[in-house]
């Protein structure tokens, strides 16, 4: 069976434009549950490139910095004392670098909800994300600072 990736596409766009639509809080009430399977996929991927079980969030960044390498991604985590910042020169959702979605701001909410999930379990208590920049609103960067409460 041939899937019709354009109409499939079509019809993401109006989900997302419905999306933009509404406030901000009901944009990520709707975007974290989607985000829950990423965190688990990135996490396995994490501790592949790793090479042993993720128990700290240093662990889980570099990891993920490996993850990013292999895959030809620009950018990386950095610690700065508290905080993790991540800088990316493109989208690493592999929705949008497959082709299957075209980017769009909605998508930040999601990758924002992914990373508050797994930054959570790396650190065992509650992290925060603030999206500082993002290619999906017309910056050159997309830009994550990560803290914890």
């Amino acid at each position: 069976m041939k899937l019709p990736i354009a109409m499939n596409r079509r019809w993401i766009r109006g989900l997302h434009e419905g999306l933009g639509s509404l406030d901000e809080g009901d944009r990520l009430k709707i975007m974290k549950p989607a985000a829950f399977q990423c965190s688990s996929d990135i996490w396995k991927l994490c501790e592949q490139f790793l090479g042993k079980d993720i128990e700290s969030v240093d662990d889980l960044t570099e990891g993920w910095n490996l993850l990013r390498a292999d895959r030809g991604l620009v950018g990386s985590w950095v610690k700065e004392g508290g905080l993790f910042k991540g800088v990316f020169s493109e989208c690493g959702c592999p929705l949008v670098r497959t082709g299957l979605i075209e980017l769009h701001p909605v998508q930040c909410r999601c990758s924002q909800s992914m990373m508050e999930q797994i930054f959570s379990r790396a650190a065992k208590r509650d992290a925060s994300v603030k999206l500082e920049r993002s290619i999906a609103r017309g910056d050159e960067v997309c830009e994550f600072i990560i803290g914890f409460n």
